[in-house]
């Protein structure tokens, strides 16, 4: 009967240790899919904002986010050249040249994120004249993003620091 109970014993520990590996490599590999999926998640936010293609066909054969391959555009490099532009006429916008020269995507994609709040700062002091009483937060962001300049204290900025700027206000 001894013999027995040791067998009982033991099979109910191999089942217990089962069932725990079984659910630590679940969490494991859970843990792996979300990162792997925060990993594209960043790739899609990097190459949106910054107006950027992406290749992704090495990664279609091998699942690893990290051969999706981020290509500069036209748009991209317009998008470089006014916030460039910007930082040369306002100090506290940074702008990554390093980051740019070796295409390290996700740093120029930090680097402008992180420039979003001092811009809006920037932006209300500018057009704090604004006719209609009220500055507006977002004319730099605006500006850097897609060339957009529909405020005429923010034109008259760049006007005043040589910076071109397309009339780009709604029609009304």
């Amino acid at each position: 009967m001894n013999r027995k109970w040791v067998i009982v014993i033991a099979s109910v520990i191999a089942i217990i240790l089962c069932i725990t590996f079984y659910f630590l490599h679940k969490e494991q590999r859970q843990k792996e899919l979300e990162e792997k999926y925060a990993l594209i998640e960043e790739y899609n936010y990097a190459g949106g904002a910054l107006h950027m293609e992406a290749e992704t066909s090495k990664y279609d054969e091998t699942g690893d986010p990290h051969d999706i391959e981020l290509t500069p555009t036209d748009l991209t490099y317009a998008l470089l050249q006014r916030w460039e532009a910007i930082s040369e006429v306002i100090p506290t916008i940074d702008y990554p040249e390093e980051a740019i020269k070796e295409e390290n995507w996700f740093e120029v994609y930090k680097t402008l994120e992180h420039n979003r709040f001092e811009a809006m700062d920037v932006s209300e002091e500018i057009t704090e004249g604004e006719e209609y009483g009220s500055a507006n937060s977002m004319v730099i962001n605006d500006y850097i993003d897609v060339g957009s300049v529909y405020n005429d204290d923010f034109r008259e900025f760049l006007e005043k620091k040589g910076i071109e700027a397309l009339d780009q206000r709604r029609l009304e």
